[in-house]
Formats: structure tokens, C-alpha cells, sequence
């Protein structure tokens, strides 16, 4: 066999050192590969999500530091913020989704007309809506920091389009009351700690259509 030249030798073993640093770059300085998009990325962008809302919910978005995040996951600060610029932008994240099923609801009740029938579905889609991640909807509504932060402000814009749903066009000071109650007793049934949304949906969101219809 012929003998490898030094400066050859040199060369695959650069490459060998590179490949094996490469794939290991996690181990040597907590973060993900520079493979970003792949599952490993995603599933710890899932899982600082999930802590987070978790420690949100306990502690308050204020009562919360990056300290207690990452080490409830056992990374380092370094790997949070290669997925998250700030504390700010794992809310962001975390108030995404709900942001999104806002917009979904959002748009399926331009549709509706100001039926009884019509309220009623918007009423139930509403509860479904904040029951689906309560976590997540009683933090954003709980939290005065998330009150006054951009994400914080974007929802309670889409809370005020589906009020006015609820009002109809040309309200008078009685149906804004009685959109005003509706919407008070699914939020303030879901902001109790220790109710089953999926239990008691029926009554609250029967209740809320009464206050709405006053039937």
C-alpha cells in the first residue's frame, strides 16, 4: 500500500476531529447541533416550552428566572438561548399557540350570524378555546408583565373582537353588560385552581348563554 504523504494524514485527520466535534457539540458546550432544525433542536425547544409554562403557572412570569428553567432541564443558559433570545421570547413562544386558536376562533365566527344557535356554538368554542392550555390562559391573564407585553396586547385585541361579536352591531348598554357577564363567568370559572374544564364546561358555558340571552 502506498504510504500517505504527512500533509495528507493532516488533512483526514482534520476531518475526522471536525465530524466527531460536530456531532458532539452539544456534549462540549450544552447546545444542539448546528443541525438547528433537526428533532433533537426541536424536541428541547418543545421541552423549555413546556418547563416554562409549568414554572409560569406556579411562580408567575415574574417569579420565574432563567436560572430555574434551565435547570429544571438540566441545560445550560447558553442552550435555552440558542432557541429563546430572553425570558420574554419563551412567553412569546408559550402564548403562540393560544394566539393562534384565537385567530382560528376569530375567523370561523365572521361567519356566524346573531342567532341564539350562533352565540351558543361562539360561547362553547370560546371556553374550548382558553380550557384547551389553561395553564398558558391563566398566566396571560393573570400576569400583569404579560398584560403590558406585545404578545399580552395582541391577545386582549383578539378578546375585544370577539366581544364585539357578542355585543352585535348597535349595542345598547344592556347587551355590552350582558357580553361583559358572559364572557366574566367562562374566564373567572377557568382562572379558579383545582376545576376540571372538561367537567363542568356544560354548566359554565350554559350559564354564560343565559347571561347572553336571558332565557
Amino acid at each position: 500500500m502506498e504510504a500517505q504523504s504527512p500533509l495528507r494524514k493532516i488533512l483526514l485527520i482534520s476531518v475526522a476531529m471536525t465530524i466527531y466535534f460536530e456531532s458532539h457539540l452539544d456534549k462540549f458546550w450544552g447546545m444542539p447541533t448546528v443541525q438547528t432544525e433537526n428533532k433533537q433542536s426541536v424536541d428541547t425547544k418543545a421541552q423549555i416550552l413546556e418547563n416554562a409554562r409549568k414554572l409560569f403557572a406556579t411562580h408567575g412570569y415574574d417569579g420565574t428566572s432563567i436560572r430555574q428553567l434551565t435547570a429544571s432541564l438540566d441545560i445550560t443558559p447558553a442552550a435555552l438561548y440558542y432557541h429563546f433570545a430572553s425570558k420574554n421570547d419563551v412567553l412569546e413562544g408559550l402564548a403562540e399557540r393560544l394566539h393562534d386558536g384565537s385567530d382560528a376562533l376569530l375567523q370561523r365566527i365572521r361567519e356566524f350570524d346573531q342567532s341564539a344557535e350562533s352565540m351558543r356554538e361562539a360561547l362553547c368554542q370560546y371556553y374550548d378555546l382558553l380550557a384547551d392550555d389553561i395553564h398558558v390562559f391563566r398566566l396571560v391573564y393573570n400576569d400583569a408583565a404579560i398584560q403590558h407585553s406585545p404578545i399580552g396586547q395582541r391577545l386582549r385585541g383578539q378578546a375585544r373582537e370577539f366581544y364585539a361579536y357578542l355585543v352585535g352591531p348597535d349595542p345598547s348598554v344592556e347587551d355590552r353588560m350582558r357580553a361583559a357577564g358572559a364572557v366574566g363567568i367562562i374566564r373567572l370559572s377557568l382562572e379558579q385552581r383545582g376545576v376540571d374544564p372538561s367537567k363542568y364546561r356544560e354548566v359554565i358555558v350554559e350559564r354564560a348563554f343565559r347571561v347572553m340571552t336571558d332565557v
